[in-house]
């Protein structure tokens, strides 16, 4: 579990407010090697009282922000993670899915400049507003 103040500093950071739901889904956020759903987060929270309202709009606000994003898993259902690694920022685009054929969860990979593969240049109309690495395979758990 992460300290009050870290993750108040974290939210403010952000330019969001600390209020107490927001701190209880950062933290299950922080605390989590994977992406997670609705369902995982809601699982994931000990002894408080949090309805699904007020989850939907606490990772609205994050995704909104800048701190954490959504990805559609297999189902295509939204999977929350930070976009935070070892308390630096990863932008959307600076990193990779990987998606483990056997248990199914998403690991957000950070990626170095050199390791990016470039966005094909695109004729014709189309425009790219974003773009997304999914590898696929076994993560360490499942191999």
């Amino acid at each position: 579990m992460t300290s009050d103040k870290k993750l108040k500093d974290i939210l403010h950071q952000y330019g969001l407010k600390g209020t107490t739901a927001r701190i209880i889904v950062l933290d299950v956020l922080v605390q989590s090697q994977v992406a997670l759903s609705h369902a995982d987060i809601l699982s994931r929270i000990h002894g408080e009282d949090l309805d699904k309202v007020t989850l939907y709009r606490t990772l609205s606000s994050f995704v909104s922000v800048g701190l954490a994003h959504k990805v559609a898993n297999e189902d295509r259902n939204w999977l929350y993670a930070l976009l935070l690694q070892n308390n630096r920022r990863v932008g959307i685009d600076d990193h990779a899915h990987f998606i483990c054929d056997q248990c199914e969860r998403i690991y957000c990979l950070p990626m170095d400049a050199e390791d990016t593969i470039s966005v094909p240049v695109m004729d014709n109309g189309f425009v790219i507003r974003s773009h997304e690495y999914r590898l696929h395979g076994t993560c360490p758990e499942c191999n």
